[in-house]
């Protein structure tokens, strides 16, 4: 027990800390809908490309599918943090800059309730948003700025049921908060002009679900293949938007009038999603997966409004190879290593052009025996936009690190 409230302790510490806290981002593509979506924030998944849909593991979390949470071992306490680095090359056809981009990724537990049952709970980023932009009004001798920040977190509570070998469901409760920030700026040449700069604050807090289904058969000795399927329906997520609009003078912005100031209600509708994946296990040694998913990102809407967003696509699959699990001798023949690759067609569409974004990724799991922990490291490679039709390419490199502990609990002492 005392390991327990260590734990304990441990997650409102870091859930305290990072509340506020978000993956950030430099993308001028995060002003649109919520920002940049951040999918899956594990680096052992992001080492197989993302395709986990239909994976599950006995010293693991997969929140991505809630019916997983049966695989865990019997008195088995799994507990899992880590963080993210992304360097972003952005260019159009004239500049180019480079953005660097760090933060918490992840803080997960999870454990079995009984032989059928188990259950996890974490806290995820959802959403980020972090641009600044500027343009030039040669007909008022002006600079115009756009400048945004902020996101949105997940807090989420899931538990699974296996009413039968082999086949399993879950339901994953989430709630999602955080603040949106998207700013104006007008700033004239001639100092005799008042400035002006407006502000539309998003604070949303809400409730969704997530539906979760696996179904795994055994082959053949120590083969399996497992399928998986997640889903949500549209939810709507409550939402407060502050309008301000105001004049200003001097470099210290002294705010000379308020041309503008409401608030408004609404809802936030978060579209349909799907996924589905297969997995294929030969002992230890392989494992092989593959997803496919689908989110109508045209359903979108803030407080009514549509962002011309488009229904998106992603296709993504890895291999894990472990070349000799209870190797006792050669540490390097323990380790996991992973390599994995994802296409997908983003909700963006800019000047007719629907954004691509491709990656190849690999990474390592080193166990560290004696201690039951892991460190899972991750490396992706990858692409979003282009520079045809006045748009832009973000080339990046993304580094995950996480570190996760499998323990033991509710085993009663022993004296002789």
């Amino acid at each position: 027990m005392n390991k327990l409230k260590s734990l304990v302790a441990v997650f409102c510490i870091v859930f305290s800390i990072t509340a506020s806290a978000q993956l950030g981002t430099s993308s001028p593509y995060s002003r649109f809908g919520l920002g940049d979506l951040q999918g899956n924030v594990f680096p052992a998944y992001n080492a197989l490309g993302g395709g986990v849909t239909a994976l599950s593991s006995t010293n693991s979390v997969n929140p991505s599918n809630p019916a997983s949470y049966t695989s865990f071992r019997p008195n088995s306490f799994l507990f899992s943090t880590g963080g993210l680095h992304k360097t972003t090359k952005i260019q159009n056809s004239t500049d180019k800059q480079v953005a660097n981009n760090s933060a918490f990724s992840h803080l997960t537990i999870a454990f079995p309730i009984n032989r059928k049952l188990g259950a996890s709970i974490g806290m995820l980023p959802y959403s980020n948003i972090g641009y600044m932009l500027s343009a030039r009004d040669n007909d008022a001798n002006a600079d115009m700025i756009y400048s945004g920040d902020g996101g949105v977190s997940k807090v989420y509570f899931g538990g699974a049921y296996e009413p039968f070998k082999g086949f399993s469901v879950g339901m994953n409760a989430s709630y999602l908060f955080g603040g949106l920030n998207r700013r104006k700026n007008l700033n004239f040449d001639d100092e005799s002009f008042l400035d002006s700069r407006s502000n539309s604050s998003i604070n949303l807090k809400g409730y969704y679900y997530e539906l979760g289904l696996m179904y795994k058969k055994q082959l053949a000795d120590e083969k399996e293949v497992s399928f998986g399927l997640t889903a949500n329906n549209n939810s709507s997520i409550r939402a407060k938007r502050t309008n301000i609009v105001e004049t200003i003078s001097g470099a210290n912005e002294i705010v000379k009038d308020t041309a503008l100031s409401s608030v408004e209600w609404g809802d936030i509708n978060l579209p349909q999603y799907i996924s589905t994946g297969v997995s294929y296990r030969d002992g230890k040694k392989w494992l092989l997966v593959a997803d496919y998913s689908m989110q109508n990102w045209a359903d979108y809407s803030l407080l009514g409004e549509g962002d011309d967003l488009k229904n998106s696509t992603c296709l993504s699959g890895g291999l894990q190879y472990t070349p000799e699990f209870n190797s006792v001798t050669k540490y390097y023949k323990r380790m996991q290593y992973r390599l994995g690759a994802a296409y997908s067609n983003t909700p963006l569409m800019l000047n007719d052009t629907q954004l691509k974004e491709m990656s190849v990724s690999f990474g390592f799991g080193i166990p560290v025996r004696k201690s039951r922990t892991k460190y899972d490291v991750s490396l992706t490679l990858g692409q979003r936009g282009t520079t045809d039709n006045n748009l832009i390419k973000e080339q990046f490199l993304r580094f995950g690190l996480s570190v996760s502990y499998d323990g033991i609990w509710f085993v009663k002492r022993k004296y002789d």
